[in-house]
């Protein structure tokens, strides 16, 4: 465990964005602090915002619903408010981080801030909508969190600081589903997808398909998207929807590591998407849409 020169509180957001950039040398936020040697390797002290009113889960499965940075993954679990949000999908992400221990000290802003290709929560929150409130000293704005990732380990943020999350409340009322492959049941993600689906009087509205782990950053699938929008739940077959999945596949961009080659984890990005839109399809009454594919996915799931 490194030695920080220094600790700070803050009791509010502008006084820790003060705080970070006064100095001297460099400083980091600290929240649940469950990956802090790692996001702060070149710091010389903290910013404890643990105290700056920044937790907490308001608002309802019919309007816009606001979460704190420092709201914990065991609160978004154990949310009555997300458990009724998009059929609970934003939930079901959080219970599955790795266990309840490191749930209740792991916040949701963390698990964004520190830009991780496979950040557990930010797929199933892109394709809701979730927009980021970012502070500092005088100021404050609104990024959608598909713009919010710049590279591995960066984000647009500098030395501002990331107060919350917004769901809009349409979103609440969209079919979502997520899953999330890995090698164990508390390792890292190999894959993860995640779809919601706007659908009106049978025609699809919206489509959104956002990945992690198959790129430098959490991305959203565009081209596949567009296929989707505007067409009758009643004239899908599976041959489309498996276009679909395999044009989201040709969006990502794996690498090969110890953990998965590229091509495995671009074929499961084409797997899971196809699973995920036709779970959601049949929520929607879509009668025939195969989800199998022999592949070792024991320690996966889906909301």
């Amino acid at each position: 465990m490194r030695n920080f020169k220094d600790c700070r509180t803050a009791n509010s957001p502008a006084e820790a964005v003060v705080m970070l950039t006064t100095g001297p040398g460099q400083g980091c936020f600290l929240a649940g602090g469950t990956n802090i040697n790692r996001a702060c390797p070149d710091c010389d002290f903290l910013v404890d915002i643990t105290q700056a009113g920044l937790s907490g889960i308001d608002g309802s499965p019919e309007g816009d619903v606001l979460i704190g940075a420092t709201t914990s993954l065991q609160e978004c679990l154990d949310s009555g408010v997300l458990k009724d949000f998009a059929g609970g999908a934003i939930s079901w992400v959080a219970g599955q981080y790795r266990n309840r221990d490191i749930r209740t000290s792991a916040t949701i802003g963390g698990n964004l801030c520190h830009a991780l290709p496979s950040a557990d929560m930010a797929p199933v929150l892109m394709v809701l909508g979730a927009v980021c409130i970012i502070i500092d000293e005088d100021s404050q704005e609104s990024v959608p969190l598909e713009d919010f990732f710049v590279l591995p380990g960066q984000t647009v943020l500098d030395s501002r600081l990331l107060a919350g999350l917004v769901l809009p409340g349409r979103a609440g009322r969209w079919q979502c589903q997520s899953h999330k492959l890995t090698r164990s049941a508390e390792g890292v993600a190999l894959v993860q997808v995640a779809v919601a689906l706007e659908v009106i009087d049978g025609i699809i509205h919206l489509a959104r398909i956002a990945l992690g782990g198959v790129g430098p950053t959490p991305l959203r699938c565009h081209l596949a998207e567009q296929l989707l929008t505007d067409l009758k739940v009643a004239e899908m077959t599976p041959e489309l929807v498996e276009d679909v999945a395999l044009i989201a596949a040709s969006e990502c961009d794996p690498a090969d590591d110890d953990l998965a080659s590229a091509e495995y984890r671009t074929d499961m990005v084409r797997v899971f998407t196809r699973r995920l839109i036709c779970r959601v399809l049949a929520e929607e009454g879509m009668d025939e849409c195969p989800e199998s594919d022999p592949v070792d996915d024991d320690h996966g799931g889906a909301a």
